[in-house]
């Protein structure tokens, strides 16, 4: 098949619209795939619909987050030191905590800080409660040619002290959320579960009961699984103690990420939309001291006058503390008619692709499962001339009109009709039978003797006549011509301008009898073309054919090589002798 005929077959099956009927079948392989398929498909939109909720769009939710301390607890503690490690100043020098240089040495546990001073609120719903600072007093002297107007100031840090809460992790805090969402959702989980890394489990009910989930600093530590006075793996620093003894938590402060992953489906409740949400708490890791913005307390111009002067004393704060950050993750959806159709439509592509699957393989499996589920116009109006042509008086049973019969050439291409390559082949066979009557009826007439017989009287001698191609003409080659005697005669190679040694010199022999000749192959290669059909046939070794004049011989046949065949003659009459030549030769006499 062409390119233009692989093109066409395409393009008309591009332009015809298949439509598909329903088939019956026994076939077991079919149906076993027919029935797996159809199973998964169910299950799978079963899954889909019912477990996976597939006709709800979802989105991930915000969370908004208010905060109420209860210090309840950690009044009760909050001037107690006894068994806090961190309260004995002669064991705690940490060298290079936060920042490389600095010492943060003998720190005091402090036990006259109310919570609003360790405790802050970051934004609308994220806090800091801090555990450890470092106090500056710092003095400024400000120097200028009057009390209204200064040159330059200088600091004077007259005294530095580190300093750790105690027990900050014993304070409550109370945490009162609700789950937003782009469709207008505003409300607190029905369900709140928190679940310790130890087995404990807390519930809250804050819509039915308006129970707020209430966890203290140190929950939120446990959750995290972290422990404040550990070392913190990830501080930076220097010198021979740091190496020794890192700095805790405590001190360098950590990140808490209080996650609130919130659901309102669940897959044992195929129609609840009751939303729930669970409570944990991850660590980030920080590799510097972690705190809020420097605390800065003045206290007022000191030994002057007027206010004018500049000079005063401050105190600076810099902490370091538990950030605590809150985040929505999940997925909170609600029923869409979009997502629904969606989700039907799903159900029905797949049963399309299984249906097609299964056509697929039984047209792979099956010769005649084809015919049976596609059925073409083209093939109908097909059928419909055969019965026409069965049903013609003419040709009857026949199905097709044997007139549109037609053989292929050599290109394969239709070219004469059958019925006219009968006709033809008759001709051809009634003029064979003429020649063969004018063969003589003994064979050893044509084998009977190699040496050059005498002229029958009345019948011209016959003679090869070399045919030249135009090559040949143009390079001033003369045509050669080749007696032919009564008898037989070899012929090879040396005869006539035939010199290639591609022909043999026992190529073939012709016999002559009367005006007749039979041209009989010794070895493959030689050649013969009659009637000037235009088409040499090759003659193989030791098969025969019956030549006469104007019959052409090929001494080695060459197809589609430079050059084309080798030695071509035609047989031909000799010219009869003229007047003159006659009258010469009675004078000799």
């Amino acid at each position: 098949m062409t390119f233009k005929d692989y093109f066409n077959s395409i393009l008309s099956e591009a332009l015809t619209y298949k439509t598909v009927k329903l088939v019956k079948t026994t076939d077991r392989t079919l149906i076993s795939l027919h029935l797996t398929f159809m199973t998964c498909i169910t299950a799978f939109t079963f899954l889909s619909m019912v477990v996976f909720h597939n006709y709800m769009k979802f989105e991930v939710p915000t969370v908004n987050v208010s905060h109420r301390f209860v210090p309840t607890a950690y009044n009760a503690v909050a001037k107690n030191t006894t068994g806090l490690s961190y309260c004995l100043p002669d064991s705690v020098d940490y060298v290079g905590a936060g920042a490389p240089g600095l010492t943060f040495a003998d720190p005091q546990c402090v036990t006259s800080l109310s919570p609003d001073e360790f405790i802050r609120r970051e934004g609308h719903m994220n806090l800091w409660v801090l555990t450890h600072f470092r106090q500056s007093v710092v003095k400024r002297k400000c120097e200028g040619k009057n009390l209204e107007t200064f040159v330059e100031c200088v600091d004077t840090v007259n005294s530095t002290t580190d300093g750790f809460v105690v027990n900050p992790e014993m304070m409550n805090v109370e945490f009162q959320m609700s789950v937003m969402t782009s469709w207008g959702l505003n409300e607190a989980p029905e369900e709140l579960v928190i679940a310790f890394p130890g087995g404990a489990r807390k519930v809250y009910y804050p819509q039915k009961n308006g129970d707020h989930a209430m966890l203290s600093v140190a929950e939120l530590l446990e959750l995290a699984d972290l422990d404040l006075d550990a070392q913190s793996p990830t501080a930076e620093g220097t010198a021979a103690r740091f190496n020794v003894k890192r700095a805790p938590h405590r001190l360098m402060g950590v990140h808490l990420k209080v996650r609130l992953e919130c659901r309102n489906t669940n897959p044992w409740r195929p129609f609840s939309t009751t939303l729930m949400a669970n409570l944990e708490v991850k660590h980030v890791t920080s590799v510097r001291r972690l705190g809020p913005e420097k605390q800065i307390i003045y206290q007022g111009p000191q030994d002057v006058v007027s206010v004018q002067s500049h000079d005063e004393v401050r105190v600076e704060r810099d902490w370091s503390g538990i950030y605590v950050e809150f985040e929505a993750s999940g997925s909170v959806g609600e029923t869409d008619a979009f997502q629904t159709i969606l989700a039907i439509t799903n159900a029905f592509v797949l049963i399309g692709m299984a249906t097609f699957a299964v056509d697929f393989i039984g047209q792979m499996i099956s010769t005649s499962f084809y015919d049976d589920k596609y059925e073409d116009d083209g093939e109908r109006a097909g059928l419909e001339s055969m019965l026409a042509s069965m049903a013609n008086p003419a040709h009857r049973n026949v199905p097709f009109d044997p007139k549109e019969l037609r053989l292929l050439n050599d290109f394969d291409e239709p070219g004469m009709s059958y019925e006219n390559a009968i006709y033809t082949l008759m001709q051809q066979v009634r003029e064979m039978e003429d020649r063969l009557s004018m063969i003589p009826e003994e064979e050893a007439e044509f084998v009977g003797g190699s040496a050059p017989g005498k002229q029958p009287p009345g019948i011209p001698a016959l003679r090869l006549v070399e045919e030249l191609s135009e090559a040949q003409i143009i390079a001033g080659m003369e045509q050669c011509e080749v007696e032919l005697f009564q008898g037989v005669q070899m012929m090879g190679r040396g005869v006539g301008n035939v010199g290639s040694k591609a022909v043999s010199r026992q190529q073939f022999t012709l016999t002559v009898v009367k005006d007749k000749v039979r041209m009989k192959a010794l070895r493959d290669g030689p050649g013969y073309m009659k009637d000037d059909s235009g088409r040499f046939e090759p003659l193989k070794a030791t098969k025969a054919v019956v030549l006469q004049a104007g019959d052409r011989v090929a001494f080695r046949m060459r197809e589609g090589k430079q050059g084309g065949h080798l030695g071509i003659y035609r047989l031909d009459y000799e010219e009869p002798p003229t007047e003159a030549s006659l009258a010469y030769s009675g004078a000799d006499m």
